[in-house]
């Protein structure tokens, strides 16, 4: 989906120097179909719903209809989700196995204004490394099934290898923001590591020692500190635009938590990007938080993470557009053997852009000489199989 002015209509709805009366002016010209099925592709559609009902703004029936059967999809689906993870707390609880809650299902009940306003479509969680069995164990005896990948095979994804749902007919949709399926699949973390063929980015150290409570609905959990929040949301922003992942809802993120933090959270914030090397990541994220969203993160902020950014990866942090968030996500499925070759060479070429040693450039390009570790080499080798 292009930035077209629609989109950009969209866009600034979310933004907190918008003025309503001049939105709502620009609103007269708009194609306002098209601004609600935007909205509805995007993930936006709650949320918009909930800005303009705030505005005192009304569209068109039609429109607005779409809008309101969004947001109130979201908001069962928000209801099924809460309910589906205060089981699994409340069996964490007796079992004393102890978890973080991350992204959606922590972002959802403390920084966003409304139930089902913040979709999401999994529920993410760290345990710690030794947990993880009798975590995996408790699952199974909810009646999850599970998913197991090895880390060093396909794009090295590090920081879980196992996934658990429960049985869902219904679960299938192409777009995971239309669906009101009542079962989502939880992610087991065992660290915050970002990874994509062999590019890392690793803020794990202390998030246990620092984590905060945080009670979700009438259940107990633990919550990343509001300056390690922060970093996870930046590097697995980044990380969602070096994948070629719908990136959208995970900006909005930022513009919510980063109304929320204190001095010496950016402080920490800047400090803590610098020793576990992510600057570049977080200064990415930043950037685009701020020059698409208007997200109150200073010039000082911006500036200190900027300095500590290798040169080539600043270059190309500062390429990256609202136009690029949307260009990214919006990759066709690849039918044929060739196109996987190619996405793959072209996947491995963007992680190269955000390296900022030889050596990370190294295990980048490493990663395509063992094709026996990745899926398409496994593709290539059926092939010729049926060759010879």
């Amino acid at each position: 989906m292009p930035l077209s002015s629609t989109v950009e209509l969209l866009i600034a709805a979310f933004r907190p120097d918008t003025d309503p009366a001049l939105w709502q002016a620009q609103l007269q010209s708009a194609d306002t179909d098209n601004l609600a099925v935007s909205a509805l592709v995007l993930g936006l559609a709650p949320l918009l719903a909930w800005r303009l009902s705030g505005w005192g703004i009304t569209l068109p029936p039609r429109a607005a209809a779409k809008l309101q059967a969004g947001r109130q999809a979201s908001a069962l689906r928000q209801q099924a989700i809460e309910a589906q993870l205060a089981d699994v707390l409340a069996a964490c609880a007796r079992e004393q196995i102890a978890l973080i809650v991350l992204k959606g299902a922590y972002l959802a009940t403390h920084f966003y204004p409304d139930a089902g306003t913040r979709p999401m479509n999994d529920i993410d969680v760290l345990v710690r490394r030794e947990q993880l069995p009798a975590l995996e164990v408790l699952l199974k005896r909810l009646g999850y099934g599970a998913h197991y990948k090895a880390p060093d095979t396909g794009a090295r994804v590090v920081k879980h290898t196992s996934t658990f749902r429960k049985p869902d007919p219904d679960a299938a949709t192409p777009n995971p923001y239309l669906s009101a399926g009542s079962t989502r699949t939880v992610e087991p973390h065992t660290s915050l590591e970002e990874s994509w063929f062999g590019l890392r980015a690793d803020i794990t150290p202390g998030v246990w020692e620092r984590s905060v409570p945080a009670g979700i609905g009438a259940h107990d959990a633990r919550a990343l500190c509001p300056s390690d929040l922060l970093l996870h949301l930046c590097v697995h922003l980044t990380f969602h635009l070096v994948m070629g992942y719908p990136s959208l809802v995970q900006l909005l993120d930022l513009l919510w938590v980063s109304r929320t933090l204190s001095e010496d959270d950016w402080h920490a914030t800047v400090e803590r990007s610098m020793a576990q090397q992510a600057s570049g990541f977080i200064y990415a994220a930043l950037r685009l938080a701020r020059l698409s969203l208007h997200a109150p993160i200073s010039d000082d902020v911006l500036r200190a993470v900027a300095r500590a950014t290798p040169s080539r990866v600043r270059a190309h942090a500062e390429t990256l557009s609202l136009d690029d968030v949307l260009r990214r996500t919006q990759r066709p499925p690849l039918t044929t053997l060739a196109q996987r070759i190619r996405r793959g060479l072209v996947e491995r070429a963007e992680c190269d852009r955000w390296a900022a040693t030889p050596a990370q450039r190294a295990a980048i390009w490493g990663t395509l000489v063992d094709m026996r570790r990745t899926d398409t080499g496994q593709s290539i080798g059926a092939r010729l199989r049926e060759v010879f």
